[in-house]
């Protein structure tokens, strides 16, 4: 198959051309942000004292980190509240950000859908979605939105096509959208082609470059949340490769947001060897990218107690301050049945900001466990990148693009019909993740014997002959709870 698409950046004359034939026309709120200028001067000065980037910048030189919960109502009443909630009882103004994302239908572009679900709350007197519609209130209510808050805002425009919702967050002054291929069909889409979604991710983040080179820096995240049963290697593959797509676009900034799989070893491992190859692959090409590093809390299935679901938002977050990580992102004991309310986001930060409080300047050592863990990461990862360079020509995006193709860009669990499958995970005796199938990704012996030598150990330590059976239990590892 023919590879159409190129990591290359886009045009001024191709940018504007898709923007006005395909993105402000999406729904009627784009003719709000027709003024590209006059939206880059607003977000400037909406953007003082408050910009993400900046932030992350600032936290990062003191060797601090920024809490970062999530929250989103169908109305903009509702969301302002829960904001100037969580912020008042949990002192997030002093070093946090916020994360909003938007409503189901909006994710899918079906805003007629989210303007019924916008109707029926104001009937209800309550939310009836799960996120705020940004694409229905347009950018007018963004700003209000900025203007209430006194932290920076983020927003998660995932899904397969997030520009317009880009486009009216960062008219706003929220200083961060989100820049993801390869994630994004993984996670959330079953019938969009890699080529198509790196397509849209192009004009997202040659968006975000814009801004920034007109002095509103944009932060955008560059996630590997994934299904949330995926490798360590996989998920900073995912990082690293789609660091090089955006940098082409002129990102200057990227929050490297990696999905925990709740082993410290294994996570602070992953976290560190994808800062350290996102840097080292943009340099390869010339790019000056500065990268921030947060971990995402554990995506799979959630344990339905309070008590239970407090813990692992707990420990989530000390892998992250033991890491080292610039971001905290944070999740709530509501995950298991519903979007997060302001009193369990409340909840939320303060667990962490208190864990942060007693841990101090603590963070895990130096050890041989890690060092080799770090080893093996970085040994898979090198090995994919460049057999994907190869592919390409030295081009990421075609090679990304053949890899799928061809099977040996693969992972375990997905909805999206162009992934091969033939990969499968399970957790080793201390909860790492490791291959029980690799599949056809290009291994190298060493990093292949290693998980089956780790996978060895909880055979030993179980009794039993490793087989499907067990991949199929761990995905409730976290979700079983004792009686």
């Amino acid at each position: 198959m023919a590879i159409k698409i190129k990591n290359k950046r886009l045009t001024d004359e191709e940018f504007f051309k898709i923007r006005k034939e395909e993105v402000l026309p999406m729904w009627t709120t784009g003719k709000g942000v027709e003024n590209l200028s006059e939206c880059i001067e607003i977000a400037k000065e909406l953007s003082q004292g408050k910009n993400f980037a900046l932030k992350l910048k600032e936290a990062k030189e003191k060797g601090t980190h920024l809490l970062i919960p999530q929250f989103g109502r169908a109305l903009t009443e509702y969301t302002i509240e829960g904001l100037e909630y969580v912020e008042a009882n949990s002192d997030l103004a002093s070093s946090g950000a916020w994360l909003i994302y938007s409503d189901s239908y909006t994710r899918k572009l079906d805003f007629k859908s989210a303007q019924a679900g916008i109707e029926r709350s104001k009937k209800e007197g309550m939310s009836m979605l799960n996120g705020w519609p940004i694409v229905n209130f347009g950018v007018e209510e963004a700003r209000r939105i900025m203007k209430a808050t006194k932290v920076p805002l983020s927003f998660n425009s995932t899904d397969e096509d997030g520009r317009l919702a880009a486009e009216i967050a960062l008219a706003a002054g929220w200083n961060s959208c989100f820049v993801r291929s390869l994630q994004e069909v993984i996670a959330h889409c079953k019938n969009i082609p890699l080529e198509e979604e790196i397509r849209l991710n192009q004009y997202e983040a040659r968006l975000a470059g814009i801004y920034t080179e007109n002095g509103v820096p944009i932060c955008p995240w560059n996630p590997s949340n994934l299904s949330g049963y995926d490798s360590a290697g996989y998920r900073c593959f995912v990082n690293v490769s789609e660091s090089l797509l955006a940098a082409e676009q002129g990102v200057k900034y990227q929050f490297l947001e990696l999905g925990q799989n709740m082993n410290l070893i294994q996570d602070i491992a992953m976290i560190r060897v994808t800062e350290k190859l996102s840097n080292e692959y943009c340099k390869r090409f010339g790019y000056n990218v500065e990268f921030f590093t947060g971990g995402f809390p554990f995506l799979g299935a959630w344990p339905p107690r309070a008590e239970e679901a407090n813990a692992m938002i707990a420990w989530n977050a000390i892998i992250s301050i033991m890491c080292g990580a610039t971001g905290v992102i944070l999740k709530c004991q509501d995950e298991a049945f519903a979007t997060p309310t302001k009193e369990s986001m409340a909840m939320s930060v303060r667990i962490a900001r208190h864990l942060i409080t007693l841990m101090g300047t603590q963070k895990i050592p130096d050890n041989e466990a890690l060092r080799l863990e770090e080893a093996m990461i970085e040994a898979e990862v090198r090995a994919l990148m460049e057999k994907c360079l190869e592919a390409g020509d030295g081009d990421m995006a075609v090679g990304m693009c053949r890899g799928v193709e061809a099977g040996w860009v693969d992972t375990m669990l997905t909805p999206w019909k162009y992934n091969k499958g033939n990969v499968t995970v399970m957790r080793d005796a201390e909860g790492a993740v490791r291959y029980f199938n690799t599949g056809d990704i290009p291994m190298p012996p060493e990093v292949k014997e290693y998980h089956k030598a780790k996978l060895a150990e909880r055979a030993k330590k179980e009794g039993r002959e490793l087989n499907f059976d067990m991949v199929v239990q761990d995905l409730q590892f976290a979700s079983r709870i004792a009686k």
